[in-house]
């Protein structure tokens, strides 16, 4: 039941355009695996009852080579749908060719030559999860975040993984494979460390922080030179300046972090509040002129729940809140 409410979720997430260009293509591979393909056709079709759509013959047309696209040859040749079906999920195809969808299946440049099976691993609100890779590298995936990876990393000539959220990753050497992190603005690369990538999509910087060894980040849009972090050191990417900043910070704080510690240093209160609304799986709504230009400094721990936060900030920033369900209202 969890792993249908996490794939209606999802579904909803993307057709609410909530995702990046990369996060599209992500979810482009994700709908295409073959893992819960039928809980995935099934919250599709709940898409289109759920909407008022035109279906033309032009719809139908854009369908038959979407189902190309999405299935091997000879799986397409086995399928056979009913008029009476394409009609139900063309409506989802014009659905997803108003938000934007076709882009990434017509130019998907993280296509790779071959045919590589993809996994994926989606984190709702209020969860966090821990993978092993095919190579041994453990990751652990904050709330709100899908990670997208190849089952299989033998024939690669990389270990390049898709990443739209937060997720700390533990790497094994392998000089001949380089371990890349792909995000919509950075590519991380590492050869044997242990760092984390931030890339939510919404947020107005891409991060990267490097605890141990040594990574090699690159800025996708190729304005910037390669940056190499050593530990205790942190690359922002700014979405709106496109600007690069290298400084120092704490990276002993994300082992507290991947533990269950909520640790906050100099971050604006829009920042505070998306973190709280993905670790509680509910919604803040503030005045944001209000806390404009403010940073803040704070730590809470794991057993600490959504009141025991807020009643900190109360006392720290003076804030007054109130809470309806799972929506939370400051004042």
């Amino acid at each position: 039941m969890e792993e249908n409410n996490n794939i209606k979720r999802l579904i909803q997430l993307y057709f609410g355009k909530r995702f990046s260009r990369s996060g599209r293509i992500l979810f482009g591979r994700w709908l295409r695996a073959e893992d819960g393909m039928k809980e995935k056709t099934a919250a599709l079709q709940n898409c289109w009852e759920e909407s008022v759509t035109d279906v033309t013959e032009e719809t139908l047309e854009d369908w038959d080579g979407l189902l190309r696209c999405l299935q091997p040859e000879t799986v397409f040749q086995q399928t056979v749908l009913s008029f009476q079906r394409k009609l139900k999920y063309a409506a989802v195809i014009a659905l997803m060719l108003l938000t934007g969808a076709a882009t990434f299946f017509a130019t998907d440049r993280l296509k790779p030559a071959r045919h590589v099976e993809m996994a994926e691993l989606f984190v709702p609100y209020g969860k966090s999860r821990q993978v092993i890779l095919p190579d041994s590298s453990r990751v652990w995936v904050n709330a709100g975040s899908l990670l997208v990876y190849p089952k299989d990393f033998t024939d690669a000539e990389t270990r390049t993984v898709y990443l739209t959220g937060e997720a700390s990753f533990a790497v094994q050497k392998d000089k001949e494979k380089p371990f890349i992190v792909k995000t919509t603005y950075l590519a991380v690369q590492a050869l044997g460390t242990l760092f984390t990538v931030v890339s939510y999509p919404g947020d107005s910087c891409t991060s990267a922080i490097l605890e141990k060894g040594s990574i090699k980040v690159d800025v996708r849009s190729d304005e910037h030179q390669s940056e190499i972090l050593k530990p205790n050191e942190q690359l922002i990417y700014s979405h709106t300046a496109h600007t690069v900043t290298v400084q120092p910070v704490d990276a002993s704080l994300y082992r507290l972090k991947r533990s269950g510690y909520l640790i906050y240093e100099n971050v604006p209160f829009s920042l505070l509040m998306s973190s709280l609304e993905r670790r509680f799986n509910v919604t803040i709504h503030y005045n944001s002129q209000k806390y404009a230009g403010e940073s803040y400094n704070v730590k809470f721990a794991p057993h600490e729940t959504l009141e025991d936060v807020l009643n900190v900030l109360h006392q720290l920033v003076g804030i007054h809140y109130k809470i309806k369900e799972n929506v939370v209202f400051i004042n």
